[in-house]
């Protein structure tokens, strides 16, 4: 997992990766900030694993809330954006691409947590 962490912040995905502040961003994520620097170095912390990656997003379960995360990859046009479920099934979405992407990125990682 540090080595995923570390290709991220190499790679440069972490690097400018803040949500700036918009009127409808949440005021947190299962536990976290809403901020990816902060949502990807709880990724890197122990009691989370990857359970699920492909060439548009990766799947993260973090074991000591039961909360699962979907993170978005550079290529695509909502990145950077994250959805977390909670164990009582509510999903909060994090991502500043605009509404299409945003909404789009959401159906996937609804879709891809219910396959999971």
């Amino acid at each position: 997992m540090i080595k995923f962490f570390t290709s991220m912040v190499v790679s440069g995905s972490l690097l400018g990766a803040a949500v700036p502040a918009l009127a409808e961003a949440p005021t947190g994520i299962c536990g976290s900030k809403p901020d990816m620097v902060d949502i990807m170095l709880r990724m890197a912390e122990d009691g989370v694993e990857r359970i699920y990656s492909d060439n548009k997003l990766f799947v993260m379960r973090d074991s000591r809330d039961e909360s699962s995360w979907v993170i978005s990859l550079p290529n695509t046009t909502a990145h950077p954006a994250a959805a977390c479920r909670t164990k009582a099934n509510d999903v909060v979405l994090l991502c500043a691409a605009g509404e299409k992407p945003c909404a789009s990125f959401k159906e996937q990682a609804i879709a891809r947590l219910e396959k999971v």
